[in-house]
């Protein structure tokens, strides 16, 4: 019910602005863009106004002097707890509102009545769509699994989700120290997961062959340890 009501609240805001005049938003309306990157699970710490350049770079780190807006709708931008700009954040919220304000939108009239329940149903369906999938704990000392990360150009996308299958190679980020995580065969009952980069090993049984399967097996190992 309260994502139906903030995608509804948030349809609203977007039809009642000329975004290409850049509107000054009020403190309400910002907190509209606020709730609604927040249920769609970003963790921002503020929204402000602001364009956030993002400058691309080579495979070494350098920059390679193009760049692009990445929010050329919305004139405001997602400020995460850390103090930084927020890209993610920042591409999702300016996608959400080119589906409904933006030239080639989804919206759409019945005879003259434009039917703002359908666009509220479309940008519900995308803030359930983002919502990442849940960590996975995989030991007592704090380590976890992240799912892999979308592609860095693109927006609004689909996630990771219990039911999905885990794949031999890059099966998540692990949370600690941003390493990506295979998976190998250790035993004839046992798999194992590797950190490239820490080189953690946790072993796990072998038919866990979904994220949700992977987080109940391990879940049930590490019963003897408080979460």
């Amino acid at each position: 019910m309260q994502t139906k009501k903030i995608a509804a609240s948030f349809v609203g805001l977007a039809l009642s602005h000329d975004w290409n005049r850049i509107p000054e938003l009020s403190d309400e309306e910002i907190r509209i863009l606020f709730s609604i990157v927040s249920i769609a699970g970003f963790k921002p710490a503020e929204i402000v106004r602001g364009k956030l350049v993002c400058y691309l770079r080579d495979v070494d780190g350098s920059k390679t002097g193009e760049s692009f807006i990445v929010n050329n709708r919305c004139p405001y931008k997602v400020i995460g707890q850390d103090g930084n700009d927020c890209y993610r954040a920042t591409g999702w919220l300016n996608g959400v509102l080119e589906l409904v304000a933006g030239p080639s939108s989804s919206l759409w009239v019945r005879g003259k009545v434009l039917d703002s329940e359908k666009l509220a149903a479309d940008i519900e369906r995308e803030i359930e769509r983002s919502i990442p999938l849940e960590p996975i704990r995989l030991t007592s000392n704090g380590d976890y699994l992240r799912e892999p990360p979308p592609p860095f150009d693109e927006c609004l996308v689909d996630h990771s989700r219990d039911d999905d299958k885990i794949s031999a190679e890059a099966v998540g980020i692990h949370n600690l120290c941003g390493g990506w995580m295979d998976r190998w065969q250790s035993t004839e009952t046992s798999d194992v997961l590797v950190c490239r980069r820490c080189y953690l090993r946790v072993l796990f049984p072998k038919e866990a062959k979904t994220y949700g399967k992977l987080r109940e097996l391990v879940s049930f190992a590490l019963s003897g340890f408080p979460a």
